[in-house]
């Protein structure tokens, strides 16, 4: 007998379809020589410090660091029942089909409850990234070796000891140094959990103490033989007057520029035209579905997510906790049945059914796969769909039917004026071809698509300005975290961080957590009372504030856990161990306990 384990019911039930149906039984269903049962997400569970030693069930300063010799588990109180049906399928199974989801946190799953039975039979793999029909039977036609998964299975394992290691620890030192100030509460502290709370608190802090100033943004109207059109005066670096951000703040100064062009004869500097495309924007991937969704349907991270997962166990889109935004070259040969059924979708005739399927964008490209593909439909029916699963479906399939219409066709133009020593420019555009943009507008570039289109110059024609004139503006501060644009400040923390060595070291890693985890990450922060959602924005308790605060800068540095990713990437890539990854983070943990440890204020 051939045992096939899911890891969730919905996922067994396709395999089950997949291998021609069959009778279901109580937490199985058996197919001929198959045999198909399934977990509910993870069955077992780290143990809490106590199983270790009945001491550790109180917390105190001398039992700090906890680190466990060897790791227990423990079986979830709701799973004992499917993990019992599932120890008794093993004892008959000549193999093992491993059907978890297909990233690291699948791999373990699955992987933990053969370890949890001793299993030493052959164990295969299916990787299922949609549950349509069709996907299902060539995923079945696909078996192989799970033995080449185990550094996922590894880097999972790794994520979740270092997890246990930082919270359980970190936790417990900052609570009883609380505690031992008048505090009550249990202060938690997370790996991933506290860089993110981080970001918010210095976002939250940099608004409370911004204060607005003036600055001067100078225009001028010239006119050439060919037409007349607006440029603004580009400040030189030794110009006098700028403020840190290189804008003009002083009046005098402001004065004496415009005096010096009214009226006056210039010479064009540069002028440039140069045609150019713009491809309609990549299929999404999870992040950049919860930032769209955020912030076009109102929608939290974690809503977006269970959304996405409900699309995909109806078998109407693929695997959504993806960070890959293309798609595999292979697949391109399905296109024209996808958007046949796409057409027949309330909200996508004209999408749908006026795309090329014939067109290849730049999002067919297999080298750039990772262990997933983007979001997209499967082609499966979609039209009873209501509420937030259309409007979240509309958004995954509007995102594919646009790699079937032509790029913009467009023409950029830019140029530069000299009057006297002061420099001025404009840009401008001239559509060429409308192509996917007919159809439908990304708001991500709407300032760049108004753009005036400039009269015909050359280098060294002369202008004249008609009159000048200043601007007043007021700085603004930045603008508060919605859970969209939080989801993609985690992905692409690097942006946020000013220092250029850490920049370069942020940009070349995964982020803060994984398309998985960043969702439920922002979940715990607000059910710990440490994040508020406040209409469309997130923004940080005092507590949340407060926990920062008492918080070493490693712990919240988001590099530390920047690099905890990269380190477990590696190890799923086979480049790294998970031995030495936890030996370092051993040597490690008491130097990141000893600043929470040291503490003797009141925190109050």
């Amino acid at each position: 007998m051939r045992l096939f384990i899911a890891e969730k019911p919905n996922l067994g039930k396709a395999i089950a379809r997949g291998l021609g149906g069959g009778r279901t039984e109580q937490g199985c269903i058996r197919c001929g020589d198959n045999i198909v049962t399934w977990c509910f997400g993870h069955l077992l569970e780290p143990a809490y410090p106590e199983a270790y030693c009945p001491e550790y069930a109180q917390w105190r300063r001398e039992h700090l660091p906890i680190i466990p010799s060897s790791w227990k588990y423990v079986v979830k109180r709701t799973s004992k029942a499917q993990l019992d049906t599932i120890g008794k399928l093993l004892r008959d199974a000549a193999s093992v089909v491993h059907a978890g989801d297909p990233d690291r946190e699948g791999q373990l799953l699955v992987d933990e409850v053969l370890e949890h039975f001793r299993y030493r039979g052959p164990v295969f793999r299916i990787w299922l990234p949609s549950l349509d029909d069709r996907s299902v039977s060539i995923a079945l036609g696909n078996i192989t070796d799970n033995a080449a998964n185990a550094p996922l299975r590894d880097a999972t394992r790794a994520r979740m000891m270092a997890d246990w290691l930082v919270g359980i620890n970190a936790t417990r030192a900052l609570t009883i140094t609380g505690r031992e100030n008048g505090r009550t509460e249990v202060l938690s502290l997370g790996r991933v959990q506290t860089p993110t709370l981080a970001l918010v608190v210095a976002r939250d802090r940099e608004i409370a103490h911004f204060k607005p100033s003036d600055y001067f943004v100078l225009r001028a109207s010239i006119i050439h033989p060919h037409g007349e059109c607006s440029v603004t005066f580009v400040p030189s670096d030794s110009q006098d007057g700028l403020d840190s951000s290189g804008r003009l703040v002083d009046l005098a100064q402001v004065a004496a520029v415009l005096e010096s062009v009214n009226g006056k004869e210039g010479t064009v500097l540069e002028s440039l035209r140069e045609k150019k495309t713009r491809p309609a924007p990549l299929p999404h991937c999870l992040s950049s579905l919860q930032k769209s969704a955020s912030a076009r349907l109102g929608m939290s991270a974690k809503r977006v997510l269970d959304v996405a997962q409900s699309l995909y166990e109806k078998k109407l889109t693929t695997y959504p906790r993806t960070d890959c935004r293309y798609l595999p070259e292979e697949q391109h040969g399905e296109a024209a049945s996808i958007l046949s059924s796409l057409a027949g979708v309330s909200g996508l005739e004209q999408l749908a059914g006026k795309a090329d399927s014939r067109l290849k964008s730049t999002v067919w490209n297999t080298k750039k796969i990772t262990a997933h593909h983007a979001i997209i439909p499967t082609g499966e029916p979609a039209e009873s769909l209501a509420g937030e699963e259309r409007a979240l479906f509309l958004l995954i399939a509007t995102a594919y039917c646009l790699q079937f219409h032509p790029p913009m066709r467009y023409e950029a133009q830019k140029i530069a004026v000299a009057f006297g020593d002061t420099r001025w420019e404009a840009s401008g555009r001239r559509l060429l071809e409308a192509g996917w943009t007919a159809l439908s507008r990304d708001d991500d570039d709407s300032d760049e698509q108004e753009q005036e289109l400039l009269p015909l110059m050359e280098q060294g024609d002369a202008v004249r300005c008609r009159n000048a004139e200043s601007v007043r503006k007021k700085t603004s501060p930045p603008s508060r975290f919605s859970e969209g644009s939080l989801i993609d400040a985690m992905a692409h923390v690097h942006l946020l961080v000013k220092d250029g060595q850490a920049k370069a070291t942020l940009k070349e890693s995964k982020g803060l957590g994984t398309e998985a985890t960043r969702a439920n990450i922002i979940e715990t922060l607000k059910e710990r009372g440490y994040l508020v959602a406040e209409k469309k924005s997130i923004v940080s308790t005092p507590l949340g504030q407060e926990i920062i605060d008492l918080t070493p800068p490693a712990l919240k540095d988001p590099i530390t856990t920047a690099a905890w990713e990269d380190q477990l990437e590696a190890i799923a890539q086979g480049k790294g161990s998970l031995d030495a990854f936890l030996s370092e983070q051993k040597r490690l943990l008491p130097t990141l306990l000893a600043p929470i440890l040291e503490r003797k204020a009141s925190p109050a």
